[in-house]
């Protein structure tokens, strides 16, 4: 009886596998018979998405998801190496040499920037500085994450998130003005009508000053420092805005400069050439 059974359970098992591979078959003789005919042949596919960063940091920074939205804080710049204040320069000439003004085509149109400006001539206060990207860093403060720029040593800094000279918007450069350089120090003495030139590579990019401001920073509210911090924001107009603290001793306020474009129009190869 016992054989009989297992003899039984032998049997049922050869004709399930039997049924299992003419299904197989049947499926495969579908698909090729789909194919053959032009009849769609359903895929089943998997879908991966790479997702694309907005900001590549610095060495040793950390990106955040968005930019900071007040003005820089420009840490360690109330202790300056030097506690008096500065004299101030007399002004130079802002016209370049008749030398110049023949080597200078007056014709060409400024093309769009495809990379950040690297040089910030000011001739008023006798400015000729380098200009770097600059970003931010995520740092903690009072228990939570914050976003704080990272302002360049030696230089003035870029803001990754404003606009390259000649596509309209609001280009920001920020720097020091009793530390690191002081890239900034005279910032506070530009007077509007005061000529800015902005470059890219040998292309000249020519502002002149229209505004100047000193506001009031340290120790104010949260929602004083958001309203100072509109004139880094992007504009519907072309402008450079430059950022930097004041006085010199204490640094309470920040000095705003903006200038827009003097002559679209006037192109220099000469690096240095004021127009």
């Amino acid at each position: 009886m016992q054989q009989r059974n297992i003899a039984t359970v032998a049997i049922a098992a050869g004709v399930l596998l039997i049924l299992v591979g003419l299904g197989v078959a049947y499926q495969d003789w579908q698909a090729t018979s789909s194919a053959a005919s032009g009849d769609p042949v359903v895929v089943a596919i998997t879908a991966t998405y790479t997702l694309v960063p907005t900001f590549t940091p610095e060495a040793g920074q950390t990106p955040s998801p968005e930019a900071p939205n007040l003005l820089p804080e420009f840490p360690g710049a109330e202790s300056p190496k030097n506690p008096s204040t500065p004299e101030k320069l007399a002004p130079v000439p802002t016209e370049p040499s008749p030398a110049a003004l023949e080597a200078t085509p007056t014709t060409a149109v400024i093309p769009p920037a495809n990379v950040p400006p690297d040089k910030l001539v000011i001739p008023s206060i006798q400015l000729d500085a380098t200009v770097v990207p600059m970003g931010w860093r995520v740092v903690k403060s009072g228990g939570k994450e914050v976003s704080e720029w990272v302002v360049p040593d030696n230089a003035a800094g870029w803001h990754k998130n404003s606009a390259l000279p000649g596509h309209g918007g609001n280009t920001v450069l920020s720097g020091h003005h009793n530390i690191k350089g002081e890239v900034f120090r005279y910032l506070v003495d530009v007077k509007v009508g005061d000529k800015i030139d902005l470059y890219v590579g040998s292309t000249l990019y020519p502002y002149q000053v229209t505004e100047t401001y000193v506001l009031k920073e340290k120790g104010q509210p949260l929602s004083v420092r958001r309203q100072n911090a509109r004139f880094i924001q992007p504009t519907d107009d072309e402008r450079v805005t430059l950022v930097s603290c004041w006085p010199y001793n204490n640094n309470t306020h920040r000095v705003i400069v903006v200038a827009k474009p003097r002559d679209w129009t006037a192109r220099s190869a000469l690096r240095g050439t004021a127009k």
